[in-house]
C-alpha cells in the first residue's frame, strides 16, 4: 500500500506527516517505515546523540504500531506515535494515567479509546523532548478537543500542541498522536 500525506490542523504548518499500512513482525516494519521514507523522498534519517532522528536540519520523529508506521518532519521539534488500543494498556494504567489527566478523561470517556489516546499523546510528547516528561504528573491539559489539545510538557516549561487523528477503521483503527513545539 503506498504512503498518504496526512492532512494537518494550521497550528502544524511546516510539519509533514505521512503514514501507511503496515503490519508483520519488527523487521518488516522498519522496512516499510524506510520505503515510507524513501518515497516521500527524504534522506535517511541521521541520529542525535540522544538518539532522536533528524533530517539535515528538520526535527524528525518515526512510529510504527497497531498495523501503520508514520514519520514526521518539522522545523521545530515534533514526535509521533501510533498505537492499538489494547487491553494492555488498562494493565499499566497506573504508570501513565494520573489526576493530571482528568481534562482528557472528562472530554473523552474513562474507557480504552481514551487511554489509547493519552498513551500516544504521551509517547509523542516525549519523543519531541527525547528526555524528561514525566508520564504521571509532566503534562498540563489545556483546551482539549476532539481532535487535539493544547498542553504544557512541565519539566521543560514548553507548550506544545498536539492533534489526534484515526488511521484505518474506527472499529478497529489505531491512534495517532503528533506533538509539536508551539511556533515562537
Amino acid at each position: 500500500m503506498p504512503g498518504i500525506r496526512l492532512s494537518m490542523p494550521p497550528e502544524f504548518a511546516g510539519c509533514d506527516i505521512v503514514a501507511r499500512a503496515a503490519s508483520g513482525l519488527l523487521a518488516a516494519q522498519r522496512s516499510a517505515l524506510a520505503a515510507l521514507i524513501d518515497e516521500a523522498g527524504w534522506a535517511a534519517p541521521t541520529k542525535e546523540e540522544t538518539g532522536r532522528p533528524r533530517l539535515g536540519e528538520d526535527h524528525c520523529s518515526l512510529s510504527h504500531g497497531g498495523g501503520w508506521v508514520v514519520a514526521a518532519r518539522c522545523a521545530r521539534p515534533v514526535g509521533v506515535d501510533v498505537e492499538q488500543a489494547s487491553e494492555r494498556l488498562h494493565r499499566v494504567r497506573r504508570r501513565f494515567v494520573g489526576p493530571a489527566d482528568q481534562p482528557v478523561l472528562d472530554a473523552f470517556g474513562d474507557d480504552l479509546d481514551t487511554l489509547c489516546r493519552l498513551w500516544t499523546a504521551k509517547e509523542a510528547i516525549y519523543k519531541v523532548f527525547g528526555t524528561a516528561v514525566d508520564f504521571l504528573t509532566g503534562i498540563e491539559w489545556q483546551h482539549v478537543k476532539a481532535e487535539g489539545a493544547r498542553l504544557t510538557a512541565l519539566q521543560h516549561g514548553t507548550p506544545v500542541d498536539l492533534h489526534w487523528k484515526r488511521l484505518g477503521k474506527p472499529e478497529e483503527g489505531a491512534w495517532l498522536a503528533v506533538a509539536a513545539v508551539q511556533p515562537g
